[in-house]
């Protein structure tokens, strides 16, 4: 009897260091990040947090990386084992762009062992191949990948060598440990890519090369400049970019042009990915003659444009005046309506996203609409008045949430007329306003009518 449980006692005391060794060995653990759900229809609400699971690796002094979903609000993040009796860590940086994040564990937790981002390591261990710049389904900047022989899955994941990271794998690319090195050494909770702000062709017809650049040399064609992001001001669609730093373009390979250009635009002589902030000197012709711009790298982002894909800082701005509750339109706002929203959304809308959203305006403009009507006793007539576009106030213009609230406060007048698309319009006196805004209050118990810049 004793025998047995003497067998019994070291048989739990293998188990349990088996399974201790394996913690500390493994070079990455399952996670699930925490996000607060926002409504870009319902703005007021706070949403049902949602989590994504995930790999973590643990890069030192208890940190870990992940790759998780971008454009969201990370809250926090769990370790999804037994293994740890403080499960929580807390989100240090993210990247809303590619979702890379960083993620703090508390002190004196036991953690897995740190993988190595050693350069020399990386170059002596792991594989490199043919690389390519894309941009993922779930970013806009374009990253340099190493392309693999073998499919991997659709959520992220890590290759390693021994205990050396070689990369992120997604379908068929491998993200190379360079971006993860360079997400760890930059500063702030809000880190980002540089993008190259603007788009260009690289194969031209005879006619184009023809039209755009005669007799000069060859270069690329810019197609597009984004607002808030590249030179949108002082390069535009035709010009034709001769020469990036000081590197002409004219004797670059057609095969590998595009990730040539790319190269010389986002990385320095060396091959190191700049850092944001950095400047690029661009060579091009227009109007047959030359020209020379400098512009700065910026991460990506819509809030210069006209119709921006998520609203500043995943911030939903919103107003309500009257029981009318007035947004600005954004991507999000219309795909909220869920996978069939070219569908079920309100046609005119949708055309303005699909033709306007990258439209660069000096003023900043935004598209404001009013989403719906709360019904209230004062307000019957309008209540059938939804997803409308707001002209104009009292026959001025609305070009912003911030625009409309100045006017209504700081106009000396009785009424306020609202005309929206359609020729519908909407007559309150300010007595009205203020009567609705307090039944509002009483009846649909909204902590606040509107978010703002202050």
């Amino acid at each position: 009897m004793k025998n047995k449980f003497l067998i019994f006692i070291l048989y739990i005391a293998s188990v349990f260091a088996l399974t201790a060794g394996n913690i500390e060995d493994a070079n990455s653990i399952d996670v699930q990040v925490v996000f607060q759900k926002i409504s870009h229809q319902n703005p007021w609400i706070v949403g049902e947090p949602f989590s994504k699971r995930g790999k973590a690796i643990h890069v030192g002094k208890g940190l870990f990386f992940t790759v998780t979903l971008s454009q969201q609000k990370p809250l926090f993040a769990e370790f999804d084992s037994l293994d740890f009796s403080t499960p929580k860590l807390k989100v240090e940086a993210y990247d809303p762009e590619t979702g890379f994040t960083l993620l703090q564990a508390f002190e004196g937790e036991k953690l897995v062992k740190a993988v190595s981002l050693e350069e020399k390591s990386i170059k002596k261990l792991c594989p490199t191949g043919k690389s390519r710049y894309v941009q993922l389904p779930f970013s806009k900047t374009p990253i340099k990948t190493y392309l693999l022989e073998k499919k991997e899955g659709e959520d992220p994941n890590f290759s390693f060598s021994k205990s050396t990271l070689c990369g992120i794998t997604y379908l068929d690319f491998l993200i190379p440990t360079e971006y993860v090195r360079y997400f760890l050494n930059e500063t702030g909770a809000i880190r980002s890519f540089p993008h190259p702000g603007w788009i260009f062709d690289v194969h031209l017809t005879p006619s184009e090369k023809e039209y755009y650049a005669r007799d000069i040399g060859r270069g690329v064609l810019v197609s597009e400049s984004f607002p808030g992001v590249g030179p949108a001001y002082s390069l535009f669609p035709g010009d034709l970019v001769l020469s990036i730093g000081g590197n002409s373009l004219s004797s670059l390979n057609d095969w590998d042009r595009y990730d040539r250009v790319m190269d010389l635009i986002l990385r320095d002589s060396q091959g190191n990915l700049k850092k944001t902030g950095s400047s690029v000197d661009l060579t091009l012709y227009r109007n047959h003659s030359k020209q020379t711009i400098s512009y700065k790298l910026a991460p990506f982002k819509t809030d210069g444009f006209l119709i921006p894909e998520q609203a500043p800082d995943r911030k939903p701005t919103y107003l309500i005046v009257g029981g009318f509750f007035f947004t600005e339109l954004t991507g999000s706002y219309l795909k909220e309506f869920g996978n069939e929203y070219r569908v079920k959304s309100e046609k005119k809308l949708l055309y303005l996203i699909d033709f306007y959203q990258k439209k660069t305006h000096p003023l900043r403009e935004r598209i404001v609409i009013l989403s719906r009507v709360f019904p209230l006793e004062g307000n019957v007539g309008y209540q059938d008045f939804q997803d409308l576009i707001l002209e104009t106030v009292n026959g001025t213009r609305v070009t912003s949430l911030n625009q409309l609230k100045a006017k209504l406060d700081k106009d000396d007048t009785g009424y306020f007329a609202f005309e929206f698309s359609g020729g519908k319009i909407a007559v309150f006196t300010r007595k009205d306003i203020q009567t609705l805004q307090s039944e509002l209050q009483s009846t649909y118990k909204i902590g606040k009518v509107q978010n703002l810049e202050e």
